[in-house]
């Protein structure tokens, strides 16, 4: 019994079995196709159906005797066919089926035109059969996924049959797998999973539950009276749920930490589900590890053999990145096992026995033009629907589509796919400006901003318009409850300053105190995660200190209270941060209220308003950040702290002060380089990386993309750079990062790079801020200010994770950070917590410079959010400017990598390279033979991760471009006076 597969934007299904299946395209390709997924076995054990290259086929268990099943009436543009799941009698096969506008479900028998079982709104995938000949079903209207039943044969010809409700909560419902016996469905859920993962659930399946009058599928969320029983209970995620022919185990795939696997599970049966209670121990009730390799599995009929097909390498974990159009790619371009297919003798150790199967299968041409298009139209709906851009896709795909109809391997087809990406236009026009210019992660914020500077302010001015708006328009990256740091260059300084307004761990924020701690580690959401915010303190501070005189306070303010009063039209962004978090918003009343009105998710294209929050900001605005240090605001936040467990109190907020520091500095290629300085290490790391690498001679204008050799010393020097684990508040622990700084050292470990070899991590290498584990990633946003005269300000804020604490105080309506939970916890370890100590953060505020007759001028000023990716996007920005010529703009739409632990070697010494998938095959073939291991995050040609602002400044005509992230929301406003 095997239904179909979904991973994040892949679909794909795995199987463990004895003799491996491994197909071919072609007698001349003898190698597995990357193009294979959503694997059953016939009830009897004849044939398996399988999903290549989106259309089904079926073929003996040994790769024999391969057919293309369905027969679509002529003229039918060719379908997505996906998730086969054979019908009792094994005659025919449900599925689901794209023709243009989402999946629907059909029913064929092979070589017979199929017939359509649904046809409402949203998507409908992953069918299973039950007994009676039902089918139970997932479907998806707009964000969510529940689960459906149908009645196949219940309705006369040509009449569509009717749906009922299986499940319908509040939480995401898919993969469903009917028991053999009928009595039990096994699905996947997000119910209930406080470490924020999905879990294997199963449930008596009885007869149909009657949809309620007037409702089409699913829309209000309803909890089931028929409590269900939870397998599985980890943080990371499970799918593809498969029965054993007794209906007394579960396969299903797994994911931890970017591991992946795939595990065989008792479950109980429907007497011991009707009484509510466990299953009785035995010898094979402990889950058994049967592959380390995720896959969907399918058992055979005699429940001797698992069929695998391997799943894609799982993405990293949300890191603000929106989710826009939820199209998925072709089943190709994966570089791991991805969408191959195994059998494996179960259980047994480990991927025991497997061996490849081979098949002569070859599929139709127009395949190749269909995984083309596929590729080209999802580009298209993401980033090129209108305008000059528009026009050039076009053309982009007339050039190269009659290539792609000609392919005849996978191979080949994605050396054409790789030029599509190459030649991708920009996704942002470049805009300049003789006078200003703002860029920001929201439109609204950089107008705020634009304003500012257009009506006489200075770029102080406009940052502090910029940061209050922010956090109103971008409440799940920033805001008054979270901290930051601002990197400032005025004209005739000798050097940057840097603003420090990071946050501090209270007061009572001790070892001993049991209050911030949950499971013996630090706490990640509620009130006692939060620190002692630095925002209000840090925008005050630049107000006195460099505002230009001409904005008040309020004034400044003004805007950002503007858009929380009277709301504003939300796009994809924060709705999906609040989606991925609903679960810990919900935790908390006062949260749910303000960041899911009516008890939903708000949607893009919905207003948004939040009228606590502006009322927070007008008492702000009207007695200064005094308000939210000692005054009404103050008060308010330490009553409700102590009446609901946080430990924020009125001497902790009284206390604050921001901190001026000098940044760090070096040199690229002769520019001197300032970043952040402690308490944040990303600075210090990235001008040694960069020193690292500036001893390799680079030709002009190369980018990563295109030269392996280059690429590969940016990967090394990233890995050979020292750890910088003796980094932290300085006012509380003794930092020293002259030596990492030194020019001598960079060519010191530039000299343990191997150009023909990748080399291992060593056991103390610097990868912090991966963020394994986390489903969740840290949120941040980034901001600069530029104008004519030279002057410039670039800003990192963050909350710590994407929604931050996920708590809101009564009546205040902003979010806390979280960043209490970073801090060590071993007592006696250098950086351990203590009270008052600021935190440290992966923001890296970045400006390149030049020496312009002796005078320090501004060149690029570099900021980026995501977490682990905020490092890593600054560094590929940089290099793609300096190294490779780009403009702002085309050096931010670059393809981006992230150099980091393999979470699947227990030893943590391998490295695994995260790419955007946008760097040629060829590239990669390169430096695969080098010993890199690279996984792709993203489908083929999507901006993915990293989400940087940026300003570039031509002393010679005294312009600035600036750089908007395509990857999120970011929008850059010109300033015209």
């Amino acid at each position: 019994m095997l239904a179909a597969t979904r991973l994040g934007r892949f679909f794909a299904l795995t199987a463990l079995g004895a003799a491996g299946l491994h197909v071919v395209v072609g007698a001349q390709d003898a190698r597995p196709l990357s193009a294979v997924r959503d694997a059953a076995w016939q009830p009897d054990g004849a044939r398996i159906a399988i999903s290549l290259l989106d259309q089904i086929w079926t073929l003996g268990p040994d790769g024999s005797d391969p057919r293309a099943f369905a027969a679509w009436p002529a003229g039918t543009p060719a379908p997505v066919e996906r998730d086969p799941a054979w019908a009792p009698d094994g005659r025919r096969l449900a599925f689901a089926a794209d023709l243009g506008s989402g999946f629907d479900l059909y029913v064929a028998e092979e070589g017979g035109a199929p017939r359509r079982l649904t046809i409402a709104a949203g998507d409908d995938r992953h069918p299973s059969w039950t007994p009676d000949g039902r089918l139970v079903f997932a479907h998806r209207v707009r964000e969510q996924w529940g689960l459906m039943t149908i009645n196949v044969d219940g309705s006369a010809l040509g009449v569509l049959p009717p749906v009922d409700v299986v499940i319908d909560t509040s939480a995401d419902e898919q993969y469903p797998a009917v028991s053999p016996d009928g009595t039990r469905v096994a699905y996947v859920s997000s119910l209930q999973d406080e470490r924020g993962g999905d879990d294997v659930w199963v449930r008596t399946l009885e007869g149909p539950t009657a949809l309620p009058e007037g409702r089409d599928y699913p829309a209000a969320a309803s909890q089931v009276e028929d409590r269900p029983w939870r397998v599985t209970a980890t943080r990371g995620r499970e799918s593809h749920p498969a029965w054993d022919p007794a209906a007394t185990r579960l396969a299903f795939a797994a994911s931890t930490d970017g591991e992946g696997a795939v595990w065989v599970a008792a479950v109980p049966s429907a007497a011991a589900l009707a009484e509510r209670r466990a299953p009785r121990p035995s010898a094979d009730g402990a889950p058994i590890l049967v592959s380390r390799l995720r896959s969907q599995p399918a058992w055979s009929p005699d429940g001797r053999v698992l069929l695998l097909a391997d799943l894609p390498a799982e993405w990293p974990s949300y890191n603000g990145n929106p989710a826009r159009q939820p199209g998925e790619p072709p089943p190709l371009f994966e570089r791991g096992s991805g969408f191959t297919l195994r059998t494996i003798p179960a259980p047994l150790p480990p991927d025991a026995g497997a061996v490849g199967v081979t098949s002569a299968i070859t599929p139709d041409a127009a395949r190749w033009t269909l995984a083309f298009d596929r590729t080209w139209q999802l580009l298209r709906d993401l980033y090129y629907q209108a305008g000059p851009s528009a026009t050039a896709w076009e053309a982009l795909r007339d050039r190269l589509r009659p290539k792609a109809a000609a392919a005849r391997s996978g191979a080949e087809l994605e050396r054409i796919v790789d030029d599509l990406v190459a030649r991708q236009p920009l996704v942002r026009t470049p805009i300049s400006s003789q006078d200003g210019m703002v860029v920001s992660g929201h439109r609204l914020a950089s107008e705020a901003g634009a304003r500012v500077l257009a009506q006489g302010g200075n770029i102080v001015d406009a940052a502090i318009a910029v940061s209050f708006a922010l956090g109103v328009v971008e409440p799940d990256a920033s805001g008054i409850g979270g901290d930051g740091m601002a990197l400032l260059f005025l004209n005739g300084m000798r050097e940057p300053v840097v603003i420090d307004y990071k946050d501090q761990s209270p007061i009572h924020a001790t070892l001993t105190n049991a209050a911030i701690f949950r499971e013996g580690r630090l706490v990640n959401d509620g009130p006692a995660a939060a620190n002692i915010p630095g925002v209000v303190a840090g925008m005050d501070h630049l107000h006195r200190r460099y505002g230009s005189g001409r904005f008040s306070w309020t004034q400044l303010m003004a805007p950002a209270i503007a858009l929380a009063s009277d709301g504003y039209e939300l796009d994809e962004t924060l709705p999906s941060t609040l989606r991925e978090g609903r679960a810990l918003l919900e935790r908390y009343p006062e949260a749910a209220r303000v960041y899911l009105p009516n008890g939903r998710v708000p949607r893009a294209g919905e207003q948004f308003a939040n009228p606590d929050y502006a009322a927070t900001l007008r008492a702000i605005a009207a007695e200064g950040a005094d308000a939210f240090y000692r005054g009404s605001i103050a008060k308010r936040i330490a009553a409700d702290m102590e009446a609901n467990g946080g430990i924020i109190g009125l001497e902790d907020l009284a206390q604050y002060q921001v901190i001026e520091r000098s940044p760090v500095s070096g040199r690229y290629r002769g520019l001197p380089i300032f970043a952040a300085p402690p308490p944040v290490s990303t600075g210090t790391s990235l001008i040694e990386t960069l020193q690292i690498l500036d001893r390799y001679g680079a030709a002009r204008g190369v980018l990563l993309r295109d030269a392996p050799d280059y690429l590969h010393h940016v990967i090394e020097a990233w890995k050979v750079r020292d750890p910088l684990r003796r980094i932290a508040d300085p006012a509380l622990w003794p930092v020293e990062v002259a030596p990492h700084l030194d020019p001598a050292h960079a060519a010191t470990l530039f000299g343990r790079i191997d150009p023909a070899h990748a080399m291992p991590f060593s056991e103390d290498a610097d990868t912090a801020g991966q963020g394994q584990g986390e489903r969740i990633g840290r949120g941040t946003t980034a901001f600069a200010v530029g104008d004519s005269a030279g002057n410039v300000i670039v800003v990192t804020q963050t909350l710590s994770t994407w929604g931050g604490n996920f708590y809101v105080s009564k009546g205040l309506g902003f979010l806390y950070n979280n960043h209490l939970r970073g801090y060590r916890t071993v007592r006696g370890a250098y950086g351990q917590l203590l009270p008052l100590m600021r935190s440290s953060s992966t923001s890296a505020p970045t400006l390149v410079c030049e020496d312009v007759n002796g005078t320090l001028k501004p060149r690029l000023a570099v900021g980026a959010a995501g977490n682990a990716w905020i490092g890593a996007s600054v560094y590929s920005i940089i290099l793609g400017h300096v190294d490779g010529g780009l403009n702002a703009q085309a050096a931010i739409e670059a393809p981006r990598l992230l150099v980091a632990r393999d979470p699947a070697d227990p030893a943590g010494l391998t490295p695994r390279v995260q790419i955007e998938d946008r760097f040629p095959a060829a590239v990669l073939d390169d430096l695969a033979g080098r010993g890199h291991h690279f996984q792709k995050v993203g489908r083929k040609g999507e901006y993915r991760y990293g989400y940087a602002a940026v300003l570039q400044f031509d002393q010679a005509t005294g312009r600035i471009e600036a750089g908007a992230e395509p990857r999120r929301s970011h929008a850059a406003v010109a300033v015209q006076r």
